[in-house]
């Protein structure tokens, strides 16, 4: 993560740790007020419990640094005696109420890579029609996602956490089982705090305990767990407690579209994960892990429906690829074409076969035509593409590679997404249609491109969650690749 986003969350220290209510997540339409200065925040003991729903919403929309007007109000706020915040409850209200109804206007995009800085919340909300008490409207302003109340209990805990303002960051070489450090004892103290128990003592050889709960850390933080205190294991253990709490809020609001999904079937790409997930009805289906686009050239934020199933692909090279990748190579190997089974084709997909004097000519001009790579196992596509529309150019595919899918971080392709288990993926998809494994293994046998239409199309999400609760409660992160988390501005109220 970038080194503004670390300052910005340094400074949010001062935060600390408001007790936590226990009301439930409305399911109901967001409704809100058309004014500041209506609400009778002092009338009785509903009235008290709204003002306090609505100072959690405040702080952790500031924690969230969702906008850097929250967190100046959530600060003015606190500097007020308790009697005289009428007014900044109105506003805060106000701000919540109109960053509500503009986050419902956003896109996918704009949603997960949390494109809300620049959101002008100056403006009263738009009128709407108010239903329930004051209670009842705070509470519909709360990001509509099923595990709000689990997140919000997590965060409480990770802000009243011993070391949560006072957290070390350590410098140290890479630390292996069996090696001394004079810094064992802070990170044992670390992974308890985190919850990841480790031995009590300060003995300052690499233990095999500590080495396992090093590898419980390791596994929840989507790194290769190896047991190996390198460069990414130490990162996140100099992560604190109210970095990830701030990290578990923001991917909060990223789960708000995709969460009211329930009942249909679709596919989720999570990217920081570099895992796929099939969802139906709810539950999990089918996982798979993938490999992702790289940093320079990032896997798009997209919606979309995989609409048919492709059986021993072609792959048309892109112009990007062709020149970034391919003609470099060509350069220093000559023979890789014929190797790897290119055709040179023009524009219309004619072959074109060049002599030695117009390669060189080609290659000088920049290279006027195509690449095609035959049908195979050689084939950088594998055996498998499941073809979705979208402006990006972007699909699912399997991948002759298989080794790379061993590895912790997986951000390796040109924005294509390759899946692990695509044949599995590819009957669980086609299992409704005429295309029955028996038949699918004939076809794959031909070498033959052959097209498997979807007897209803299946919609797909790539997705950037980069914090999560898993089953147990446990709270999951994963890195920031492609650095959505890092946080531009630096709020003067902080």
């Amino acid at each position: 993560m970038g080194k503004k986003y670390w300052l910005a969350l340094a400074n949010l220290m001062w935060l600390g740790c408001l007790p936590l209510g226990q009301a439930q997540a409305s399911e109901t339409p967001v409704v809100v007020s058309t004014a500041i200065g209506t609400h009778e925040w002092y009338r009785d003991s509903r009235s008290e419990q709204a003002r306090k729903e609505l100072e959690l919403q405040l702080q952790e929309a500031a924690l969230a640094q969702l906008h850097p007007e929250f967190q100046a109000v959530w600060r003015r706020l606190k500097a007020m005696p308790e009697q005289g915040r009428g007014p900044l409850y109105d506003e805060a209200f106000s701000k919540l109420a109109r960053f509500q109804q503009q986050w419902r206007a956003m896109d996918l995009v704009s949603r997960e890579q949390l494109k809300t800085q620049k959101l002008d919340l100056s403006l009263s909300p738009e009128p709407a029609t108010e239903s329930g008490d004051l209670l009842d409207q705070v509470r519909d302003l709360r990001p509509q996602v099923a595990e709000y109340e689990a997140v919000r209990a997590k965060v409480h805990k990770l802000l009243a956490l011993p070391m949560a303002t006072t957290w070390p960051t350590l410098a140290m070489p890479t630390l292996r089982s069996g090696e001394p450090s004079p810094e064992l004892g802070q990170i044992r103290a670390m992974l308890n705090e985190l919850g990841d128990v480790a031995p009590a003592h300060q003995d300052e050889i690499y233990d095999a305990e500590t080495e396992e709960a090093i590898k419980l850390f390791q596994r929840r933080h989507g790194l290769t767990a190896d047991g190996i205190i390198g460069r990414r294991t130490l990162a996140w253990l100099n992560t604190g407690p109210v970095v990830r709490a701030s990290l578990l809020l923001r991917n909060l609001w990223r789960r708000d579209l995709v969460d009211h999904l329930v009942g249909s079937r679709y596919v989720l790409v999570n990217i920081p994960d570099y895992r796929l997930s099939v969802v139906q009805g709810g539950g999990e289906v089918f996982t798979s892990r993938v490999i992702v686009g790289k940093e320079e050239r990032e896997t798009p934020i997209l919606a979309s429906e995989i609409r048919s199933v492709v059986l021993n692909p072609a792959w048309h090279v892109p112009r990007s690829i062709l020149s970034k990748d391919i003609l470099p190579k060509l350069s220093r190997d000559p023979g890789y074409l014929a190797r790897e089974q290119f055709e040179v084709t023009d524009s219309a997909g004619n072959p074109q076969h060049l002599t030695e004097e117009q390669w060189h000519q080609a290659l000088a001009e920049g290279f006027p035509y195509r690449l095609r790579q035959k049908p195979g196992d050689h084939n950088a596509l594998g055996r498998y593409k499941f073809y979705l529309p979208n402006n990006d150019a972007i699909y699912l595919h399997s991948t002759p590679s298989k080794g790379l899918f061993e590895q912790g971080a997986r951000a390796f392709s040109s924005g294509c997404i390759r899946v692990e288990h695509a044949d599995d993926l590819a009957e669980l998809l086609l299992a409704d249609s005429r295309y029955q494994p028996d038949k699918v293994a004939s076809l794959l046998k031909e070498d033959k491109t052959k097209w498997l239409p979807l007897s209803t199309p299946t919609p797909v999400f790539t997705v950037y969650w980069s914090s999560w609760l898993d089953e147990q409660g446990r709270q999951q992160l994963r890195s920031d690749i492609y650095g959505f988390d890092r946080v531009s501005y630096q709020s003067r109220a902080l």
